[in-house]
C-alpha cells in the first residue's frame, strides 16, 4: 500500500488543502542546489478549493518550467511542491525573519529572539 505526502497543512492557525502539482519533464532536467544552501523563496501554493495561498519556504529543485518548494507548517510538518516558476519568488534574510518572527508564539520570542536581536527586531525593524 502506498504512502502518500500529506497535501493538508496548517498556517498562522488556518488549514489548507493542497493541490500537488508534479514535476513535468524529464528527471535528466532536474537541477539541485546545495545541500544547506537552499535559497528562501515566496510560494503560491495551488488549494484543492480553488485559490491559493503564499508560503515561505526553501527552493531545493529546478528545471525549465518548475521549482521544486519545501517548507513547515505550524505544526513543523514539511510539505512540498513542484511549481511553475511564475509562482516562486526569491526572498530577503529580512523578509524571512519577519516571517518566522511573526510566526513563533509571542511567549517564545523573549527565548528565541532575544539572544539575536537584543537591540532590534528582525528584519532589521526599529524597536
Amino acid at each position: 500500500m502506498p504512502i502518500f505526502p500529506p497535501t493538508k497543512f496548517v498556517l498562522d492557525g488556518q488549514e489548507y488543502e493542497f493541490i500537488r502539482p508534479e514535476r513535468v519533464g524529464p528527471v535528466e532536467d532536474v537541477k539541485s542546489w546545495e545541500m544547506g544552501n537552499y535559497p528562501k523563496v515566496h510560494a503560491r501554493v495551488p488549494l484543492k478549493p480553488g485559490g491559493t495561498v503564499w508560503v515561505y519556504a526553501h527552493a531545493t529543485h529546478w528545471n525549465r518550467t518548475q521549482i521544486h518548494v519545501q517548507w513547515y507548517d505550524d505544526e513543523k510538518d514539511s510539505l512540498s511542491a513542484w511549481l511553475p516558476k511564475e509562482d516562486v519568488r526569491p526572498v530577503t534574510n529580512s523578509d524571512w525573519d519577519i516571517d518566522a518572527y511573526n510566526r513563533c508564539p509571542e511567549w517564545l520570542r523573549v527565548v528565541q529572539w532575544g539572544a539575536k536581536f537584543e537591540h532590534r527586531l528582525p528584519g532589521f525593524l526599529p524597536l
